[in-house]
């Protein structure tokens, strides 16, 4: 039977078999004709000192298996989180390195690895940049050449261990044969830091902390911490408002289709505010390699990182050792149906049955409506004032309700919100969340959207259903009273509304500091406005990926 959400355990979880849910993205465990066997002791190599190109050296650890000129393959993980800390047991989100207890046992040998710059290791932080990221294929390699290694590598861990995975695949070091990146942006702007045009401030300034107490003055490990300071302070002083170079060669999505080896991507639906965006983002740009992606519920525990390690031990089983671990037998895209709480398995993403539908922005200024036919001309004010107490709490807000479901309704894909408004102001940001309200009118928060009026400018070259691309390049300033169309995307969702429930919009002009720190406070702009929402034919819509059932 299959490890249920209730049996995970914060306590079981530094051991060959994990105590996190889920391990696997189906409903029953999957038929796996062979896999490795936990049969090994850990050997223990700490402190490795690797003199890269230039001169700079890497700290990093070797956790092996115990067996006397046994070659293995290896896994890599890298990040500025302290090397040390992946061996703890601390529940704090920088311990994402994956399960050493898990991976060394099972016959793979597990190196952490402090990026350039951060804790042991010498030379300037790069946070991703081109230097870290030709770092990678270095330290790669070299692991590859070591008499303890077969020759052949992957790489493992969630979050900033994620994001390297893609960074790492495209440079092609030759050694790198698969990769399993799971909680992996890939969009330094869009994903993270000035998502929708907004400065993602209760995020950067949560994640600086972090990393500055992981490193800093206090500490005393980082003996360069100046040129850590130096990113926080670019990205924190708004430096860089709009798109371009410095945020672009520290993403992965300029160049997914330079990946040429075998990836699983995999987030969970929670993590729309961060990571979520990335993983179908590199499943649709990556090109015909063998690929897989999970879309599934919140792990728990959710850290330390230790959820689908069973999974990606067949991954690695059949790409690093050639077993036939049935882990190609599914369909290649595997959802977590919130709602009915089930996985199923799909042949493609978007899923080639959506019916995109959509839902008309109706009603008058007390009473909002979601609506299948276009309503009759009218209008919604939304006056915002940042001097207002309430500012701080993302009101005022107007709410949208669909009609009470007679029957389940599927939701599953990316979603685009055709906002039509006007403005007494230059510039006004727009949020939008989509819930699911259930009979006594608690709600659930399925997924959220974001764009600032200025950064409206859309690429249709880039785009892709239900998925505008705004190039954010350049600030349009709205003209006083004139109605302007955004595109807003929503990140995508998977949910079954059930009989007796209704679809649920809200909209407003600023964020809520009452949210989770970590899943990113978006600080919107100051500026008092008159705010119009747009009713008619033509007018605002949100546009669903309906599934047939």
């Amino acid at each position: 039977m299959m490890m249920r959400r209730e049996d995970a355990s914060p306590w079981g979880i530094r051991t060959t078999e994990p105590s996190v849910w889920p391990q696997y993205p189906y409903n029953q465990v999957p038929r796996t004709p062979e896999r490795s066997r936990p049969r090994y002791t850990i050997s223990n190599q700490w402190d490795v000192s690797l003199r890269m190109r230039d001169g700079v050296e890497i700290l990093l650890d070797i956790y092996r298996p115990q067996m006397p000129g046994g070659r293995f393959p290896a896994l890599c993980s890298f990040s500025p989180y302290t090397r040390q800390l992946q061996r703890d047991s601390a529940p704090i989100g920088q311990n994402e390195a994956g399960i050493t207890e898990f991976w060394v046992p099972h016959g793979y040998a597990h190196v952490i690895v402090d990026v350039r710059g951060s804790n042991g290791s010498g030379g300037d932080w790069d946070m991703w940049g081109p230097v870290e990221q030709l770092d990678l294929a270095e330290v790669i390699e070299w692991v590859a050449a070591q008499p303890w290694c077969n020759g052949r590598v992957g790489m493992i861990g969630c979050s900033y261990f994620g994001m390297t995975q893609n960074l790492a695949a495209e440079q092609q070091p030759p050694s790198l044969r698969a990769i399993f990146p799971y909680d992996a942006l890939t969009d330094l702007y869009r994903d993270a830091l000035m998502p929708g045009g907004i400065p993602n401030e209760g995020w950067a300034r949560f994640w600086f902390s972090a990393v500055t107490f992981l490193n800093g003055a206090s500490s005393g490990r980082n003996p360069n911490f100046a040129a850590m300071t130096r990113h926080f302070d670019r990205v924190l002083s708004l430096r860089e408002p709009m798109d371009g170079p410095y945020w672009q060669e520290r993403s992965a999505w300029p160049r997914l289709d330079q990946i040429q080896i075998p990836s699983y991507f995999g987030c969970d639906w929670e993590f729309y505010t961060l990571h979520l965006r990335g993983t179908y983002d590199a499943w649709e740009r990556t090109g015909p390699i063998t690929k897989r992606m999970l879309l599934g519920p919140a792990p728990w525990p959710k850290r330390q990182f230790a959820s689908y390690h069973q999974e990606a031990l067949r991954w690695y089983d059949m790409f690093l050792k050639d077993l036939d671990s049935g882990v190609l037998d599914a369909d290649p895209v595997q959802i977590w149906i919130q709602g009915e709480d089930v996985w199923r398995s799909e042949p493609a993403w978007p899923l080639p049955n959506t019916r995109w539908t959509d839902f008309h922005l109706a009603g008058d200024q007390d009473h909002g409506s979601l609506d299948d036919s276009a309503p009759a001309p009218g209008a919604r004010a939304l006056d915002y004032d940042p001097a207002r107490e309430d500012w701080a709490f993302g009101q005022p807000s107007l709410s949208y309700r669909g009609p009470v479901l007679e029957r389940a309704l599927e939701v599953t894909g990316p979603i685009e919100l055709r906002l039509c408004m006007a403005s007494s102001a230059t510039d006004t940001d727009w949020f939008a969340t989509l819930l699911d309200e259930a009979p006594d009118g608690s709600t659930r928060e399925l997924t959220r959207g974001w764009l600032r009026s200025s950064h409206r400018e859309v690429d249709p070259a880039r785009s892709r259903p239900n998925r505008p691309w705004h190039p954010h390049l350049r600030s349009l300033p709205l003209e006083a009273e004139r109605e302007e169309e955004l595109a807003i995307e929503l990140m995508a969702t998977s949910n079954l509304f059930l009989p007796g429930h209704r679809i649920r919009l809200d909209l407003s002009n600023c964020d809520s500091v009452n949210r989770h720190i970590a899943s990113g406070y978006r600080r919107a702009v100051r500026l008092p406005a008159h705010n119009t929402v747009v009713h008619g034919p033509g007018k605002s819509r949100l546009n669903l990926p309906v599934i047939p059932r």
